[in-house]
């Protein structure tokens, strides 16, 4: 158990960065959105352009919320993990 748990901590440690980085990436990236804003700009009372900015607005928020969020969360179970490794293996090494 104190082997899986290394593992899986260590695996939800870079999973997270990389999840982290992969979001980053594709939320500066998303050029279908900054397309919209431009055409919301230029035209801000036109309500087709009000419709496609309202429907390519919450990909971009869900892509910025998760770039933030999943290296914290990857991190801290990530640690848990370890932490619970740590404890398994010096309970074992007491009995």
């Amino acid at each position: 158990m104190k082997r899986y748990l290394e593992v899986v901590g260590g695996f939800l440690i870079v999973f997270g960065i990389g999840a982290s980085a992969y979001l980053g990436y594709a939320a500066w990236n998303n050029d279908d959105y900054y397309a919209k804003v431009r055409a919301l700009e230029k035209y801000p009372t036109h309500v087709l352009y009000q419709t496609e900015f309202k429907m390519a607005e919450p990909r971009q928020m869900l892509l910025v919320a998760g770039a933030f969020a999943a290296a914290p969360a990857g991190i801290v179970f990530g640690s848990l993990c370890l932490g619970l490794a740590v404890v398994i293996g010096r309970q074992r090494g007491h009995s």
